[in-house]
């Protein structure tokens, strides 16, 4: 059945009924008789992004780390977070909000000295507080000396609890001179949280 317009309710208001049903069943639109805002009576999503986020490595790491605590959100110019922001405490990340998350991690590393050097770089993440975890994912580089490299890796992570939800990176192996690179002033080894959509 085509749609319907009921033309004032008594109050100087007129009603689109979507499927041509009556008032108590559809979904309709209010549209005032004088200049004012349209009200929705139906739950209308506005979408985008509601959380973009991002922590920079900090300083160079050249040994294992149990946890990787040296964090921060960046601070140059144009700089920003988007929304209430993804919290970090002593390495352990916590989300603000359920729903499904993009993470990226971005690594740049310098392998100084070793025949050859290598190291592992984890991700793990946890639905009980670390209670218990899994790993995700990891990054495995294997070079001789005096190398750059650079890796990125992606996960989607499907939060519905913001109390026991987390992730965290660890640097378990590591065998010659190499460097994780981080930096105060610029973006060199980073993790950035993006929020989908609702879960």
């Amino acid at each position: 059945m085509p749609g319907q317009i009921k033309i004032d309710d008594g109050s100087g208001n007129y009603t689109v009924l979507t499927n041509g049903g009556s008032l108590g069943s559809d979904k309709t639109i209010t549209i005032p008789n004088t200049t004012g805002t349209m009200a929705l009576t139906s739950d209308i999503s506005a979408g985008g992004l509601t959380v973009a986020d991002q922590y920079d490595i900090t300083s160079n790491i050249t040994s294992t780390q149990s946890v990787i605590t040296n964090w921060a959100r960046p601070t140059g110019t144009l700089q920003s977070n988007l929304g209430s922001g993804v919290t970090e405490t002593s390495g352990i990340f916590s989300f603000p909000s359920t729903g499904y998350y993009l993470v990226n991690f971005y690594l740049t590393a310098n392998v100084t000295t070793g025949s050859p050097a290598y190291f592992t770089l984890e991700m793990y993440t946890t639905n009980d507080d670390f209670s218990s975890e899994d790993k995700v994912f990891n990054i495995s580089i294997k070079a001789p000396s005096n190398q750059a490299h650079m890796a990125q890796k992606s996960v989607i992570l499907d939060i519905t609890n913001v109390s026991n939800d987390k992730v965290k990176l660890t640097l378990p192996t590591v065998s010659g001179t190499i460097s994780i690179a981080g930096s105060t002033t610029e973006t060199r080894s980073a993790i950035q949280f993006f929020k989908l959509g609702d879960t």
